[in-house]
């Protein structure tokens, strides 16, 4: 139907296809450069951020509270967001921060997962850790 539509309009079925191809690279390579848009407006958080953990809430009762003055840091690597989580579990997480400096990370332990929401703002982090037994803040110290 849609090539006997063209036919009518004097349309040629090779151009028809000719112009099928070029939709269709059109969509690949906007596609490709919009996810490296993506990436690239994520980059300007890139650098590592030092900060403490806060105890906040006992959701099981086994939960350990970091040692006074303790620093962790959080890294930032093309958009990649990595969180050495050592309180409680031996495990990084792991996720993406967007153009806005929202993040989220996260990482399967052996009781489920550990999740990170956060923001960064200048030089200022701030984020929530929620595991099977613990949630924590995270601030950075300047």
């Amino acid at each position: 139907m849609i090539i006997e539509s063209w036919s009518r309009m004097g349309i040629e079925l090779h151009t028809f296809d000719r112009m099928l191809r070029w939709l269709g690279l059109s969509l690949v390579l906007g596609t490709g450069f919009g996810s490296a848009a993506w990436a690239q407006g994520s980059v300007k958080f890139d650098g590592q951020y030092v900060g403490e953990l806060t105890l906040t809430k006992e959701i099981a009762g086994d939960c350990t509270r970091p040692p006074l003055g303790a620093l962790y840091p959080l890294t930032i690597t093309n958009g990649e967001v990595r969180f050495a989580y050592r309180p409680r579990f031996d495990t990084t997480l792991r996720g993406q921060v967007n153009e806005n400096g929202v993040f989220k990370a996260s990482a399967r332990v052996r009781k489920g997962f550990v999740q990170m929401t956060g923001s960064i703002r200048g030089n200022k982090v701030t984020a929530h850790l929620v595991s099977p037994s613990c949630n924590y803040t995270f601030q950075t110290k300047n």
